[in-house]
């Protein structure tokens, strides 16, 4: 009997909140931690950076809780009064910032944290407070739609911002997404399994936008990769949608290299167990995810063997026993890219005397907690993930993450 899908009611709609909110640093090379070099080349890289020395005269008051002494000022954007889950996220990442902080000293920067209240206007108004009060750089918001909202102040003033949305959308020349972009994880997965000799795909996925964004990350990504996307069925979170979707691609299923549930949760397991109790044979094909799997069950007999890239966890670990041991509560994965912004931005403002475009697109990228990631000019974020199998009901790195980009120097 296939498993009962009442509970998507709570998982699977905080399976796809979850992809709508998500809708060191320093040079390659570092350790993790507050002794991080920063990792421009060591050429004539030096020599692109102009320094910006702080104005003559008192510094202007700034409104919200103040970190650090340093002579760089950088706004922190959360919605620390936010409705729901946002006031905890915040929460999160405003303790990983002030760890951060204690790692690079207070002389580093200058850290004012604002409150945006989870909504555009607040973004906005603490954007337009950040500038007048000389910030060198903003960090956040976490929104996508308080991104947008932040941006026309920032970038009038020519002001970066770090941004913690997954949103590609909301990314925008001198707008950076310090974040888990979909996008990359799939491509990650669908390259790595074509360079075992996966050509054929099916995707099943959910509706909305996190099934959207999939579905053309896989196409493009197969296109590019010499794999096809043969067939796409999509879901909602009840059995009589499940059942019709595996339906709609079953004979393209038995034709198929692989499987492509890019959704977590229950989602994996009930979508395996209805093509198995279908008639279809998947003995000889190969189950592929994204990290979302991380939250399925991968006890389940069905998903041994899969593949699925994820940030590598043994190294986030690190982060996470730190966090512990000072806050005393389990941070969330998306608190440790708070702490990986503060100290690169700190690291930046050691450098530079200030937080300079060019050196936030340093092309050979940053290490942190999270991994190595780098931004691109239009604000997107590349990052380096491992892929895992899943093997006695646990996922185990098959393949691990780059410690550096192909084309930096």
């Amino acid at each position: 009997m296939m498993r009962q899908m009442s509970v998507w009611n709570s998982a699977g709609r905080r399976k796809v909140a979850l992809a709508a909110v998500l809708s060191g640093l320093l040079g390659i090379g570092g350790c993790v931690g507050g002794d991080v070099p920063y990792g421009l080349p060591a050429s004539d890289s030096q020599q692109t950076l102009a320094p910006q020395p702080a104005a003559p005269g008192p510094r202007l008051p700034a409104t919200g809780e103040i970190v650090g002494s340093g002579a760089t000022r950088v706004a922190l954007l959360l919605p620390l009064s936010g409705e729901g889950n946002a006031a905890r996220i915040a929460a999160e990442l405003k303790n990983a910032a002030v760890l951060a902080m204690g790692d690079v000293g207070p002389e580093a920067l200058e850290l004012v944290i604002k409150d945006t209240s989870g909504t555009q206007e607040g973004a906005g108004a603490a954007a337009a407070q950040a500038v007048a009060e000389g910030s060198a750089a903003v960090l956040g918001p976490l929104f996508s739609a308080n991104v947008r909202a932040a941006t026309p102040a920032l970038s009038s003033a020519g002001i970066p911002m770090i941004a913690f949305s997954s949103d590609r959308a909301a990314a925008a020349p001198g707008v950076y997404l310090n974040a888990f972009l979909p996008q990359g994880v799939v491509e990650r997965t669908l390259r790595y399994a074509t360079g075992q000799g996966v050509r054929s795909v099916v995707a099943i996925l959910p509706n909305g936008p996190a099934g959207d964004i999939a579905e053309a990350e896989a196409r493009r990504t197969l296109l590019s990769a010499g794999g096809d996307l043969t067939a796409v069925a999509r879901y909602a979170y009840d059995n009589a949608s499940v059942y019709e979707a595996v339906g709609s691609v079953a004979d393209a299923v038995r034709a198929a290299d692989a499987v492509f549930i890019p959704d977590g949760g229950t989602s994996p397991a009930t979508i395996v167990s209805t093509m198995t109790e279908s008639g279809i044979d998947l003995s000889q094909k190969k189950l592929l995810g994204t990290g979302q799997w991380t939250t399925a069950n991968l006890g389940d007999p069905g998903l041994q063997g899969a593949w699925f890239a994820d940030t590598d966890q043994g190294r986030v670990a690190g982060y996470r026993q730190r966090y512990q041991a000072r806050f005393g509560a389990e941070p969330s994965l998306t608190s440790a890219l708070a702490y990986d912004t503060v100290i690169l931005v700190a690291n930046i403002a050691k450098g530079a005397g200030g937080i300079p475009r060019n050196a936030i697109e340093n092309p050979v990228g940053f290490s942190g907690y999270t991994g190595v990631f780098r931004f691109s000019r239009d604000g997107a974020t590349e990052r380096g993930y491992a892929v895992y199998e899943v093997r006695n009901g646990a996922a185990q790195i098959i393949d691990p993450a780059p410690t550096r980009f192909a084309g930096g120097s």
